[in-house]
């Protein structure tokens, strides 16, 4: 019956929480949804709202039940917008640093500092820890970064600005095994150490800015909570790179994709390794969207910049031939991490020894996420009283 589901808006009204949160507890908490026939909404069904706001009613002043709205981010049906802005419109032009300032609400100038010297344990360190993987070295490195630098302690919207940009800087370093941050745009050292084509610097460039936030995922939600405590941003993005590639996150359970997309590449018949996963009636890794009904819009950017830029790649039509048999047998589209996880393949940072474990092909989602973290930890600080703020996800 029509009774047994409303709309978007009437769920918003119900739980107090956005439409965003909505689209989000689709996959987080089970409600179920269906198309409206004729046009690109949905109804959800009203007995699992009902639930969801009973056992809200339960736990009232527990930590998870803690609602929070954020201006940097409005996700839409169709739409991913930063500060107002279409994310997949910055894509196209912007560095990531012009779009890290805009999630901080600061002058893209921020970045016209020059990156602290290197702290003198920091090689020392970096070389104990070589054959690990960027994160769990990122880790390691975090407290003697945020140590060396008084300027990290300074909370004011201003100093956790500039603290952002040595984060995102020395994430880059370590990442990329270099000794010291460096003030080049981040797209372009990953260019000079992966010996990049320029059509692959740009692919790589927006992969940076589709990722760089995506409203308060449980990583987000984890960052803003410590931040709430009075901690440094350093710290607060330690607790999100530990949670990103935790077995147990989204991006934790992404070896199932790399190896699907691994085996897309290396085959000669592409389209075998897809009609197979069909006919066993197994889901195909990096594709659908509980939040986007109609497709991912950071996919959709990506295969567009795709289609113009490497169009005769054979690495490209074998992924295309992928993507156009999941719509042709089950209407599936194409998620950010499915395109993205095959950037990152393209590039090469799949097959590079420092990008092994569980960290391997997140290493530019988790550069590029890092500018959301800050932005989130300086809102969170930024709310009266250090207290998170009313509704929403």
């Amino acid at each position: 019956m029509e009774d047994d589901y409303v709309t978007a808006d009437e769920a918003s009204a119900i739980l107090g929480v956005s439409r965003a949160t909505i689209y989000a507890y689709v996959s987080r908490k089970g409600i179920r949804s269906r198309p409206v026939p004729g046009t690109r909404q949905h109804r959800y069904r009203r007995v699992d709202i009902e639930q969801i706001k009973a056992r809200a009613g339960q736990t009232a002043g527990s930590p998870n039940n803690v609602q929070i709205t954020s201006r940097i981010t409005i996700i839409r049906d169709d739409e991913l917008l930063y500060r107002g802005k279409s994310a997949a419109e910055l894509s196209e032009t912007a560095t990531f640093e012009q779009v890290a300032a805009r999630l901080w609400d600061v002058d893209e100038t921020i970045f016209d500092r020059r990156p602290p010297r290197s702290p003198k344990l920091f090689l020392q360190l970096d070389k104990l820890l070589a054959a690990e993987a960027g994160v769990d070295r990122a880790l390691a490195h975090i407290p003697f970064l945020e140590q060396a630098n008084p300027r990290a302690y300074d909370l004011s919207p201003a100093g956790m600005a500039a603290t952002g940009v040595d984060i995102v800087r020395w994430l880059t370093a370590i990442i990329l095994n270099k000794g010291n941050a460096s003030e080049e745009p981040i797209h372009l050292q990953f260019e000079r150490s992966l010996s990049l084509q320029p059509e692959q610097t740009d692919l790589l460039r927006r992969v940076l800015i589709l990722a760089a936030d995506h409203g308060i995922t449980e990583s987000t939600y984890a960052v803003r909570m410590v931040a709430k405590t009075g901690v440094t941003p350093w710290r607060s993005v330690s607790v999100g790179l530990a949670l990103a590639v935790g077995r147990q996150s989204k991006f934790g359970q992404n070896e199932s994709l790399r190896r699907f997309i691994a085996e897309i590449l290396s085959v000669q018949d592409s389209e075998a390794v897809v009609t197979r996963q069909l006919k066993e009636g197994q889901e195909l890794p990096g594709f659908g969207s509980p939040i986007y009904p109609d497709g991912d819009p950071r996919a959709t950017a990506l295969i567009a910049f795709c289609e113009r830029a490497l169009h005769d790649h054979p690495g490209y039509r074998k992924l295309r031939r992928a993507i156009e048999l999941a719509y042709e047998f089950r209407a599936l589209r194409p998620n950010f991490a499915f395109v993205s996880t095959f950037a990152e393949a393209l590039t090469g940072l799949q097959s590079r020894r420092e990008f092994v474990g569980l960290s391997s092909s997140e290493a530019p989602y988790l550069v590029g996420r890092s500018a959301g973290w800050v932005a989130h930890c300086m809102e969170q600080v930024g709310n009266a009283g250090g207290q998170p703020a009313d509704a929403g996800d």
